[in-house]
């Protein structure tokens, strides 16, 4: 049974999606990105030491007791309207539970840039930890659970060290929204709006490229992976598949599906956000 807090979540999630479109014009995706810092960006706690840094762009927070573990944050919101400030509490829920150092990447969007910046600038700031921590564990969200998906399988095209541990929720594999829940689920998720147009950020999102619709990756050597979603999401059977293409090639491979709740329901706060949390964390760990 859904708590009070999740209910009455589902009811403001309801209400952002009655104002979204198909058609997002680049000042609503500046407005969008401003208005979310302005409503959800928290100040940082006094046990939290922020770095912040230009390149790579990002927060770097301080708070682990060893300077061996850190975790790699990427912000979701369709490569446009999502934000290292809107995030800060679900990152500081992650790194309070972990006791490990956090950077928020700043990652460049749409509309101010076009794929691969993005990419660029995940693999930028993996290169960047990768100096200064022994351990590299990846958190995303949405779109940032796509990028924690496609960096690793850029790394491991190139041969070059990949993360320890890598968790993502609510992870988008293809960018054409053809899958099932696109259709089946577009009522009942609270959060976004099914099989809809892509994103305007892909130039070619049609493209059979891994780097752009993970689908496409070789998963083989992959490392632990865990996946959430929640049951009524439109980006249901991505996790689905993703899940499926994991076990395949012998990932070792969680996934957790949410009853009754909602894409990236982390985002708000409630029993149910703790409880994901909690199973992050230890898996993290």
């Amino acid at each position: 049974m859904l708590s009070k807090q999740a209910k009455e979540a589902i009811k403001i999630a309801q209400s952002i999606k009655t104002q979204q479109s198909d058609d997002l014009t680049p000042e609503q995706a500046v407005f969008l990105r401003k208005d979310a810092d302005k409503n959800n960006s928290i100040p940082i706690p006094s046990d939290i030491k922020l770095e912040s840094l230009d390149d790579p762009k990002g927060e770097l927070y301080h708070y682990g007791t060893s300077n061996e573990n850190v975790l790699l944050f990427i912000h979701g919101g369709a490569y446009a309207t999502g934000s290292v400030k809107s995030r800060r509490n679900l990152c500081f829920g992650l790194i309070k539970r972990l006791g490990y150092d956090a950077f928020s990447v700043d990652y460049r969007q749409w509309p101010e840039a076009k794929h691969p910046a993005a990419q660029e600038d995940v693999m930028n700031a993996y290169k960047f930890l990768k100096k200064r921590y022994k351990h590299i564990f990846i958190f995303g969200e949405s779109a940032g659970a796509t990028l924690a998906l496609t960096l690793t399988l850029q790394l491991k095209a190139e041969g070059l060290s990949l993360p320890d541990k890598i968790a993502v929720f609510s992870p988008v594999i293809t960018q054409i929204n053809i899958l099932p829940s696109e259709y089946l689920l577009q009522e009942r998720d609270p959060m976004l709006l099914g099989a809809g147009a892509p994103v305007p950020y892909f130039d070619e999102p049609y493209k059979k490229d891994p780097l752009i619709s993970p689908i496409y990756g070789d998963y083989k050597g992959f490392p632990p992976l865990m996946i959430n979603c929640g049951s009524e999401e439109v980006k249901y059977d991505d996790s689905k598949i993703l899940n499926f293409l994991c076990q395949k090639n012998n990932v070792d491979v969680t996934w957790t599906v949410w009853q009754d709740l909602f894409h990236v329901f982390v985002l708000f706060d409630m029993p149910e956000t703790d409880q994901a949390l909690n199973q992050i964390a230890r898996f993290l760990k």
